[in-house]
């Protein structure tokens, strides 16, 4: 319990009531002192009886999209036989946001909505909510925590990405593309072979079976869909900046370095899991390189979300432990801040070599300077170095895309720059 200004002002106003009473003789000060004095006690008494036997229930939406509002409910209920008065709830769920009850009477629930703008990704577990009164009186302020389970996984914000992964670079025909094949269903003739078990007869070819005298069907080659592959940077981070633009998609509210890269991961990756291309994702968390093979749209976006900086070793570490973890690839995106290790070259010719080697390579850059300073001082690529990676990138094939806070990242993620 903490008294407050108000309190004084009464234990004061009582004082000066009886000093003035002892001066004048008036004994009507006197009992006008012991009233303001009993509004003090009574006043500093009270409060802690009002937190008591309150219960509040959170009801918040399982997952969100950084840049909307979430509506979270909170249900307060007065367990007790004794009316509650001036009750003030901080919840901290996904931003905080404070709650006012005027009066719950005994046995009583009340629903209070909110309405919470979600500024940033990330995983929200339920916090506790403070629980505060200063009544009847307002001399005193009681308070107490309260649990509040719940969990709300706020994904990347995802805008819209007309580029499919084998189309990406600029500098690369389609028809040169790293692509495999082998037996199954599809449109491609192979071969004929002997009928087996479980094959539909409808592939039985007739010429052959009624030349050598038993039934003989076709193989076809089967077309695989391209895989994609996707490595996030998690080095580093800035801080919280200010608010941003909004909703409008040239930034989010409060949009860090490390949120804008896995925006532009998560808006390619449900570009690609949309038009059926599988999917495996990479990157490092707590030092340790971790990987998703597989995932569908809602397990994609909540990897995206638990990344958190700083993850690990940099990028030009992280890239050569990933690969054996992602399998297979046809084409590989690589989200990178520009963070100065990032600037070195053997990170570049790594890329490069990449692409030389067969896997198309897209490597998508975070001006991390367009962002803030970071709290902890990271150094940053200078703009003069950016233009000479995109230069050096773009030449050796690698389709490169620059996302800047300013500017709208669906518009950043359109046009890849050529050599």
């Amino acid at each position: 319990m903490r008294p407050t200004r108000r309190a004084l002002g009464l234990v004061v106003a009582a004082a000066l009531l009886v000093l003035i009473g002892s001066n004048t003789q008036a004994g009507w000060l006197y009992v006008l002192a012991a009233l303001v004095l009993g509004a003090a006690v009574a006043g500093a008494l009270l409060p802690p009886l009002m937190v008591r036997g309150i219960e509040v229930e959170r009801r918040a939406p399982e997952e969100a999209f950084a840049g909307d509002d979430v509506p979270v409910d909170l249900v307060v209920r007065n367990t007790t036989r004794r009316t509650k008065l001036a009750l003030s709830i901080v919840d901290p769920h996904i931003a905080e946001t404070i709650a006012f009850v005027d009066a719950i009477g005994p046995r009583q629930e009340v629903v209070l909505t909110t309405t919470r703008a979600a500024a940033r990704r990330g995983v929200v577990d339920g916090e506790p909510v403070r629980l505060r009164s200063s009544a009847p009186f307002g001399v005193a302020t009681a308070s107490r925590r309260i649990p509040a389970p719940g969990r709300t996984v706020v994904y990347p914000r995802v805008v819209r990405v007309d580029w499919v992964p084998e189309a990406a670079s600029a500098t690369k025909p389609i028809d040169e593309a790293h692509v495999r094949s082998r037996k199954g269903v599809g449109q491609d003739f192979i071969s004929v072979r002997e009928y087996q078990q479980g094959d539909s007869l409808r592939y039985v070819h007739w010429p052959t079976t009624a030349r050598i005298g038993q039934l003989m069907v076709r193989e076809f080659e089967q077309e695989l869909p391209r895989r994609l592959g996707i490595v996030v940077d998690t080095w580093a981070d800035t801080g919280v900046v200010g608010r941003g633009a909004g909703m409008d998609g040239t930034s989010a509210s409060n949009e860090s370095v490390l949120d804008a890269a896995c925006a532009a991961a998560a808006s390619v990756a449900m570009h690609a899991l949309g038009i059926g291309h599988p999917l495996a994702m990479a990157g490092a968390c707590d030092r340790v390189v971790r990987s998703v093979d597989g995932p569908d749209p809602a397990e994609a976006l909540t990897w995206l979300a638990e990344l958190r900086a700083p993850g690990g070793p940099p990028l030009e570490t992280v890239l050569p432990q990933a690969l054996p973890l992602l399998g297979r690839l046809d084409t590989l995106v690589v989200v990178m801040p520009t963070w100065a290790p990032n600037a070195a070259t053997a990170l570049v010719e790594h890329l490069a070599d990449l692409d030389r080697g067969g896997l198309q390579t897209v490597a998508v850059l975070v001006e991390a300077h367009t962002y803030g300073r970071s709290a902890r001082a990271t150094p940053m690529t200078p703009p003069e170095s950016i233009d000479q990676i995109t230069r050096d990138l773009a030449a050796a094939g690698v389709a490169v895309y620059r996302v800047r806070r300013e500017e709208d990242l669906a518009a950043c993620l359109m046009q890849p720059l050529a050599a």
